[in-house]
């Protein structure tokens, strides 16, 4: 098959949160490239949401004359993916975040609003959970208050559906292992979030407590939740390699660790370790059976993201394409790995310059692969199935200050 990488044997992000893995990987190739891969709403975001004000890539407005910080990033070819015209009558809707949540349909260009979110200075973020979405606001310009309530409140609306309803409060947000539920971290009002311990409740889409409410370990959230515990990561890594831990909340005990997880689902977790001997491979754990595996990447490639396909069998991970002078990261793409076979296959078209901002993610229930790349004036969305041989890509624009959330994931 002519897309299976040539050095591609084995098998290999998630969203998030937000996923923290820049940290490890530890040169400035990667370090280069990671800047722009999480612009806020681009990628769903584990933990209390960044304000837009203030982040280092804020959310790009597709306004045209607006130019996304991500694209004043050197090297930034090639601009956009390689493929042929979406399909005008091809069925794609994607959730917006920021200022205006809507759906937009890709091969039309129509936006329908989504009902029952207050208007917010900041606008609203996307967190992918089974069956829906959950959407937070960013904090406010002024929310500095050491002693207030940092609690932000928290809506749901499920996939196809143009209305919201309020499910509760929280700092933080992570998907639950099963459909019709998410995870509230909340913290005591002015506690140092990085040292103070908070507490976790698991809770329907209605809001309905499902459980105790757990005690987390000091210093860490969640991440996401499996179905063989918590996956939690430290609210504020320190430097270095960051260290996720898979935690029982009912013996309260740690019962492994993972260096840099880079995807994660009910039933999967994928992480890559620093670069060692062997730090061209992504490792993959199958939580239910137990079983481990390694993914081989090409050449000099390394894999920053991924995401696991709903039904599990595919892992797709944006790796490094091309490295410049000085070993910094010069073009990235996308790769797809079968979790059975490890087998490797390139997506094709999907080669663009690092200083894009580049989101992904899996279709519930279609089997299609979705990506995005911020624009000066919108955004390119790509398509693809698994072994087709191009890519089928639309030009889109969303409302001032939205953004296209592709990343859907497994949850």
């Amino acid at each position: 098959m002519s897309d299976i990488l040539s050095q591609g044997k084995d098998r290999d992000p998630r969203g998030s949160r937000w996923r923290l893995i820049a940290v490890g990987i530890g040169i400035a190739a990667v370090a280069a490239v990671l800047i722009v891969l999480h612009l806020p709403g681009q990628r769903p975001v584990t933990g209390r949401p960044a304000n837009p004000a203030t982040a280092v890539n804020p959310a790009p407005s597709g306004t045209p004359g607006s130019i996304p910080p991500a694209s004043r990033m050197p090297p930034d070819r090639p601009a956009m993916m390689a493929g042929r015209p979406l399909p005008r009558g091809t069925t794609l809707w994607l959730p917006l975040g920021g200022h205006r949540p809507a759906w937009l349909s890709v091969a039309t260009g129509r936006t329908e609003p989504i009902r029952g979110l207050p208007k917010r200075g900041n606008g609203y973020q996307l967190i992918r959970i089974a069956g829906g979405w959950a959407a937070q606001p960013f904090p406010a310009d002024n929310a500095s208050c050491a002693t207030c309530d940092s609690r932000l409140p928290v809506y749901y609306f499920a996939d196809g559906s143009r209305a919201a309803s309020r499910v509760g409060t929280a700092d933080f947000i992570a998907p639950a292992a099963t459909a019709g539920a998410l995870w509230l971290v909340s913290y005591r009002p002015g506690a140092d979030t990085s040292v103070a311990a908070g507490s976790a409740q698991e809770v329907s889409i209605t809001g309905s407590a499902l459980g105790p409410r757990l005690r987390l370990p000091a210093g860490y959230v969640i991440d996401k939740a499996t179905r063989a515990g918590l996956l939690l990561v430290p609210e504020v890594p320190g430097p270095g390699a960051v260290r996720y831990e898979l935690w029982d909340p009912g013996t309260r005990r740690v019962m492994r660790s993972f260096e840099n997880v880079i995807a994660a689902s009910p039933a999967e977790i994928a992480w890559m370790p620093g670069c060692t001997e062997g730090c061209r491979r992504v490792h993959v754990l199958d939580l239910p059976g137990g079983q481990a595996g390694e993914i081989s990447l090409p050449g000099r490639s390394q894999a920053f993201e991924g995401a696991f396909s709903p039904d599990g069998r595919f892992l797709a991970l944006l790796v490094t394409a091309r490295i410049g002078a000085g070993g910094r990261a010069a073009a990235t793409r996308l790769v797809v790995a079968v979790v059975a076979s490890g087998r490797l296959m390139a997506v094709p078209g999907t080669t663009v310059g690092s200083g894009r901002g580049f989101a992904f993610g899996w279709q519930a229930g279609s089997g299609r692969l979705v990506a995005d790349v911020s624009l000066q004036h919108g955004w390119q969305i790509a398509v693809w199935r698994p072994g087709e041989a191009r890519l089928s890509v639309a030009l889109a624009r969303a409302p001032s200050g939205s953004w296209p959330v592709a990343d859907e994931g497994p949850y």
